[in-house]
């Protein structure tokens, strides 16, 4: 059993995760994790699948290097950074991390969380985690960070972003972060075990909040496209229905939905 803010968590039962590591603080645990692949790679070592857990990260970071709010004790913030698998669809890591973790969330709370592309979990239209997938390649070695950050304890307007919300005001109830940390590990682990990458695009569009035809704008770099959603691609990329015809867009931000 290893001490985390305040409860215990138990790895004893994990087939594919070998460390843990529990920390008070950290600036970011995605960079964190980078840092661990740059001096495995250097070393010309293999990093096993790691979990890498902290109360706090003062520099934590969504897409596009946008900050999160990750107070101290208020919420799950962890990534996982593991060996990619021979043939392993990387484009898919982090829509299968937000089923997953969406499943684990309601299992311990019985909150039930909704999936915005590309990667984030809403209840309604208020954000209660978000997902960031990273991967780094040397020669023929890639290594894939999945960093969740979750807002669990707290009222919403106590997180500093708008358009949050936590599981505290959701349920309606305070959860001890070892609790709901345990079941999301243990998610994460088993389905690692056994993956089924070919059925995960269908998972997820199954807990989705999009609808066929919900108009859309996504923000990609200088440019914006808008359409309708038509579900995604094999690859867990966004197709839409524009003017033009159909658009397939693999990475940007939900602007309009």
């Amino acid at each position: 059993m290893i001490p985390f803010a305040g409860g215990l968590l138990d790895p004893d039962s994990w087939r594919v995760v070998q460390n843990l590591g529990c920390l008070r603080s950290t600036p970011s645990s995605n960079d964190l994790a980078r840092e661990l692949v740059e001096l495995y790679f250097n070393e010309e070592q293999c990093l096993p699948a790691t979990f890498l857990v902290a109360e706090q990260q003062p520099q934590a970071r969504g897409r596009n290097g946008k900050p999160w709010s990750a107070p101290a004790g208020k919420g799950i913030y962890l990534t996982l950074v593991r060996p990619a698998a021979e043939g392993e669809p990387l484009s898919i890591a982090s829509i299968a991390a937000a089923s997953w973790l969406r499943d684990a969330i309601e299992e311990a709370t019985s909150v039930a969380a909704a999936l915005k592309w590309p990667n984030d979990l809403y209840v309604g239209r208020r954000k209660l985690a978000g997902i960031l997938a990273e991967a780094r390649t040397q020669g023929e070695e890639t290594y894939v960070s999945i960093g969740i950050g979750l807002n669990v304890l707290g009222p919403a307007s106590a997180i500093g972003a708008e358009g949050a919300t936590t599981l505290e005001e959701e349920a309606g109830r305070p959860f001890p972060l070892a609790q709901i940390l345990q079941p999301i590990l243990d998610s994460i682990d088993r389905e690692l075990a056994a993956p089924s990458w070919d059925r995960e695009v269908e998972r997820w569009e199954r807990k989705t909040l999009h609808r066929a035809g919900d108009p859309m704008t996504v923000l990609r770099e200088s440019e914006s496209i808008s359409g309708a959603y038509l579900g995604l691609t094999r690859d867990g990329f966004l197709r839409l229905k524009t003017p033009e015809g159909e658009a397939v867009v693999s990475a940007g931000e939900l602007s309009r939905w």
